[in-house]
């Protein structure tokens, strides 16, 4: 039997065939060039601890990029709040994260939302959601981080003993699966802040340390050849004041936040306010997924070429009492 399409019918369809045989290949970034990102998250590191330390990476990573050294952290200055403002878009008012004690089950202060997967949204979980082709992997230091996610959203998420470790098990995923999203999360800077005290020496060797393994996943991306197309975003948690955090003090609040890659300005040290729970809604501007209405960041979009970012320091970010190296 013969069929009836038209010519023009036929070119349709003929059309219609490769786009979807293309449509997986296709870059959906609102920011051009945007294939990948990896998202670093350093818990304790503080400002100072990278403008007081010999740290080459970092300081490339923002003569490349847009950075600020003012971030801020939300209250309480303890981890689990944070991590969770900082992928959940929102603060603890709202997602109810208010203690290193939460659980999906068991916490003090409901959140305003639940998503899909039981929890207050997450960016991994709108990241699965609207992108479902996407491949999503989480590393993690800090054992009780995996918590904080979507129960089996990512395709890996894994708890590792230390940073070194961490990164290596990151690279070697890195290398065999081209990830569209990887997290890295490293504890040990913490440790050294809790053991030594945040201006420590050991303390800033703990962050030369970590810049290393920051030099390392570079290193293997330019390697890869997808450099033009991954975006970087480095940041942490809280910061720290002698052996403590989870205070009201600045030293804890701070926290730094370097976003570098294809569409981001380059050696812009941004002087428009950034608090962690921007970070989620500017990875899903990148990736131009929609948020949440349940969500109270914005994305950065100072970071951005052809926004009005206020200003360009050539990399001499500076703090009150910074030491000259």
């Amino acid at each position: 039997m013969k069929s009836s399409c038209s010519p023009r019918a036929k070119c349709l369809l003929q059309f219609l065939a490769v786009l979807a045989f293309l449509w997986p290949r296709m870059s959906c970034a609102a920011v051009p060039s945007v294939e990948r990102m990896i998202v670093i998250g350093i818990n304790g590191l503080s400002p100072d601890g990278i403008l007081n330390s010999q740290t080459p990476h970092f300081r490339k990573l923002m003569k490349a990029g847009a950075y600020s050294m003012q971030a801020r952290a939300v209250m309480p200055t303890s981890s689990s709040p944070n991590w969770a403002s900082m992928i959940m878009g929102a603060g603890p008012e709202q997602h109810g994260v208010t203690s290193n004690d939460w659980m999906p089950d068991k916490f003090d202060i409901a959140p305003v939302a639940v998503g899909p997967g039981g929890i207050f949204p997450t960016i991994v979980g709108v990241m699965r959601e609207q992108r479902p082709q996407f491949n999503i992997a989480v590393f993690h230091d800090w054992k009780d981080f995996g918590r904080l996610l979507e129960t089996n959203t990512p395709n890996v998420l894994k708890h590792v003993k230390d940073s070194i470790e961490t990164a290596a098990e990151g690279l070697g995923y890195w290398r065999t699966n081209r990830p569209h999203f990887l997290f890295l999360h490293f504890d040990g800077v913490d440790h050294a802040g809790h053991s030594f005290g945040w201006r420590s020496t050991q303390y800033y060797k703990q962050v030369e340390m970590v810049d290393a393994l920051i030099g390392a996943i570079t290193d293997a991306v330019e390697e890869s050849g997808l450099t033009g197309s991954t975006v970087f975003l480095v940041t942490a948690d809280h910061g720290g004041k002698g052996k403590k955090h989870g205070g009201n003090s600045m030293d804890e609040l701070l926290i730094p936040w370097i976003l570098k890659g294809p569409g981001v300005r380059e050696d812009t040290e941004l002087k428009t306010r950034i608090d962690t729970f921007d970070t989620a809604p500017t990875i899903a501007h990148i990736f131009g997924l929609k948020t949440p209405t349940c969500w109270i960041g914005k994305p950065v979009l100072d970071a951005f070429k052809g926004s009005s970012a206020a200003s360009s320091t050539s990399g001499k970010a500076t703090l009150p009492g910074q030491r000259t190296q």
